[in-house]
């Protein structure tokens, strides 16, 4: 019997050379990163407060019940102001909540940087960075309660102001 064997071939391949490391450039500092940040100007403040007012107005326009900005500036970073309304149904927070996006895009420029809640609408969160606005069903604001977690923040309570009526009088004949 005779054997037979395979002949394998035998191929090297070569690995690339391992590329050296060219050294590293020491990074450009600046000297904007090296100044304290300047501090906020009293017409900024005072022009976000009025931006919040008007956001919370915008949620007046679909009929929200117990508006409230919560002045939270010097409690957290997280924002500014907080805008904490109430709706009685699902639709009626989706509609408070896409009123102040559209009305705050058209008019004033602003669209929110983030949004949250629009899958259950128990609790839908608009955030502009300098303001947040919460849209609760009645229930969820109930169980959440806001108000009480940043109590240490100056309150102002929102109200629509009905238009006056004028009064008619008919001409006598």
């Amino acid at each position: 019997m005779a054997k037979t064997t395979a002949s394998r071939s035998t191929k090297t391949t070569k690995k690339p050379a391992a590329k050296t490391a060219a050294p590293k450039k020491p990074r450009a500092t600046s000297t904007a990163a090296k100044r304290p940040a300047p501090k906020r100007a009293k017409a900024v403040v005072d022009t976000q407060k009025q931006i919040a007012h008007v956001a919370a107005l915008y949620t007046l326009e679909k009929k929200a019940t117990d508006v409230k900005i919560l002045d939270v500036r010097g409690i957290t970073a997280i924002t500014d102001f907080f805008i904490v309304c109430s709706a009685s149904s699902d639709a009626q927070v989706k509609a408070i909540g896409e009123n102040v996006i559209v009305k705050m895009r058209e008019d004033h420029g602003l669209s929110p940087w983030k949004t949250e809640g629009w899958d259950a609408l128990q609790w839908v969160i608009l955030d502009f960075v300098d303001f947040v606005v919460h849209v609760f069903r009645e229930s969820a604001r109930e169980f959440y309660h806001l108000e009480r977690l940043w109590a240490d923040a100056p309150t102002e309570t929102v109200e629509d102001v009905p238009a006056k009526k004028t009064r008619t009088t008919k001409k006598a004949s």
